[in-house]
């Protein structure tokens, strides 16, 4: 006999409680199965997140003991300041003088008034993105 004419009998001969024990059996499995698999991805990502936050503060520990803490950064562009007595004209490479102002009013503020500093030159930054865009990158992109 052929497959096709045996699959009729065969399905003829259970009744509907054993093809309703059947069909349980099958979801059952596939419900097993799939939270199995969600379980093992589960622990990989938190074995993942484990392993980026510890090289995260590692390179946060070298980078504190590298770091000079007298020279600030700006997101938008890059202050060259230098302690000195003498007065001297900042290169601005075609930065507005109002940008200037504040800069030099923001460096007078973070180091007061004891030290004589001044600002070498004023350059744009060659970064594409503005302040905000980075911060949103990186506000998105952390680890859990």
């Amino acid at each position: 006999m052929q497959l096709s004419a045996l699959l009729p009998m065969l399905t003829a001969e259970l009744s509907l409680a054993e093809k309703g024990i059947s069909s349980a059996k099958v979801i059952l499995t596939g419900f097993v199965v799939v939270f199995a698999v969600l379980l093992l991805l589960i622990m990989i990502i938190k074995i993942y997140s484990a392993i980026v936050s510890k090289a995260q503060s590692t390179g946060l520990r070298t980078k504190k003991k590298s770091a000079v803490p007298d020279k600030p950064k700006s997101a938008e562009t890059k202050v060259k300041i230098v302690r000195e007595q003498q007065p001297a004209e900042a290169q601005t490479d075609g930065i507005p003088e109002e940008v200037i102002a504040v800069i030099s009013a923001a460096v007078a503020t973070m180091y007061g008034g004891k030290d004589k500093v001044r600002i070498k030159s004023v350059k744009k930054s060659g970064s594409k993105r503005s302040a905000w865009a980075n911060a949103g990158v990186i506000e998105n992109t952390r680890p859990f």
